[in-house]
């Protein structure tokens, strides 16, 4: 099912920008936003997924896209604050088998926001609320309240470079209130679960919104100190079906080398792992209703990041990522043994007449083994246990002048990479081109190469207001 908006967010803009009863003291404006045109060529190597027609093929399409922020102001201490994302797809060729349709669309209400201010430092916020935290380039520990993206699984906007996530991004449905006071910020949320998740063996493609977003029950309280010289920590505290505690800091070192650390221990895994017992029962042609868990007991993970930034404002920056609930190296041979086993391994110990009976039951487990490691990528989650990230970006947001941005992440256990290349050149007019490659290279049996190496090649041209 593909995701779509429902109108009352922009009707709701829309009749209070043409409301002009002087006792509301209604302002509308459309406060930010792009809109653009993008191509991109996609080339995917050979890899571990067999079925009756390819699981990826070579293609190319063409993106029409748009991203942009409203705000209306009822009253001095009341707003309302909305983002909609939208995107439609056409493909030169037909998908693959786990990839997308032809030509399809994709929109999406990133936020709708009511917020009152009911003092000088005292805020509420109540509707669709996205709330990042976080100083990581990378991965960041302390964002406990990040949600899964719902962009197709075979075309995404690149307009944002390696910050392509924004554009997908969308919160989730409940309350927040900030207070700001001399020694520091408190915040306090509540996000109730609106719908009950019964299909996390399918792609998050497929997801409504409310799987998405609000799925399960979270309540979040953080402190971030403000009063430090150097180094002002943030702690956050996540409860409901996840229990986690996230601790964070950055500051600098020198006037332009800034240290940022960030770690956080939660109570039993944070996304699902393909379960061993489970795992061998598929090889011995057993039936496994649910092979995939999570992780009991405690889990922790750590980010710590260097960033310098020069006198042009160009950036290099460091960083390292580990978490202890990441497969093993068992656990990775055990995952890929079963891999290859539903993908074709299942003939090798079977009659060609009694295998034929056997594809259509182990494509299944093809797919679903297909759909749960996306979804763990969706979630911002990655698979292994220790990662190393470096990039380069600058930062001129001058007309005619090249902006670019360069970043690889290597997973250090199987070797595999993700790279990204980035340039982009402003032009009058609020006008922008820019073109870039995002690959990913590994074996068949690496977290980067498991859909096999691939590479996409992009060009765009977008308008910003």
């Amino acid at each position: 099912m593909i995701s779509t908006y429902r109108p009352t967010a922009i009707g709701i803009l829309l009749l209070a920008a043409t409301y002009s009863d002087a006792s509301w003291a209604l302002d509308c404006q459309l406060r930010r936003g792009y809109a653009g045109i993008e191509a991109l060529s996609s080339h995917s190597a050979q890899s571990l997924w067999q079925f009756d027609a390819p699981a990826f093929v070579n293609n190319r399409a063409a993106s029409i896209y748009l991203s942009s922020v409203g705000r209306c102001s009822l009253s001095q201490r009341f707003t309302i604050k909305a983002q909609i994302s939208g995107q439609y797809i056409a493909h030169a060729h037909t998908p693959g088998e786990l990839e997308d349709q032809r030509r399809q669309h994709w929109m999406v209400l990133n936020e709708l926001v009511g917020s009152w201010q009911g003092s000088d430092n005292w805020y509420v916020d109540i509707g669709k609320i996205r709330h990042t935290s976080g100083y990581l380039f990378s991965f960041s520990p302390l964002d406990v309240l990040r949600n899964s993206v719902g962009h197709r699984r075979n075309v995404r906007i690149f307009a944002l470079g390696d910050r392509w996530r924004n554009f997908y991004d969308e919160g989730a449905y409940g309350i927040s209130s900030s207070w700001y006071r001399n020694e520091g910020s408190y915040t306090f949320a509540a996000f109730p679960r609106l719908k009950r998740h019964d299909q996390r063996q399918q792609a998050g493609s497929e997801w409504d919104a409310l799987l998405r977003t609000n799925s399960s029950d979270r309540y979040y309280a953080s402190y971030s100190a403000t009063g430090l010289k150097a180094f002002n920590p943030t702690i956050s505290l996540l409860a409901g079906q996840q229990k986690t505690l996230a601790l964070g800091t950055s500051g600098n070192l020198t006037d332009k080398l800034i240290l940022s650390v960030e770690g956080s221990v939660s109570a039993r895994g944070t996304w699902r792992h393909l379960d061993s017992t489970a795992a061998r029962a598929i090889r011995d042609y057993r039936y496994v209703q649910q092979p995939y868990r999570m992780r009991s007991g405690a889990v922790a993970d750590i980010g710590i990041g260097l960033r310098y930034t020069t006198d042009d404002q160009t950036e290099y920056g460091a960083e390292y990522y580990g978490q202890s609930q990441g497969y093993s190296r068992s656990e990775w041979r055990e995952k890929f043994a079963t891999l290859r086993f539903v993908n074709g391994g299942y003939r090798n110990l079977l009659p060609p007449e009694i295998a034929t009976l056997y594809r259509a039951f182990y494509q299944l487990y093809s797919r679903m083994m297909a759909a749960e490691i996306d979804n763990v990528s969706r979630a911002g989650h990655l698979l292994g246990k220790h990662y190393l990230t470096v990039y380069i970006r600058t930062n001129k947001q001058q007309v005619g002048s090249v902006d670019w941005s360069a970043s690889g992440m290597t997973h250090l256990v199987d070797g595999s990479h993700m790279l990204n290349l980035h340039l982009s050149i402003p032009l009058k007019n609020s006008t922008e081109i820019y073109t870039g490659v995002a690959a990913s290279f590994g074996s068949q049996e690496s977290e980067f190469g498991t859909f096999g190496e691939k590479g996409n090649i992009y060009a765009g041209i977008r308008i910003n207001w």
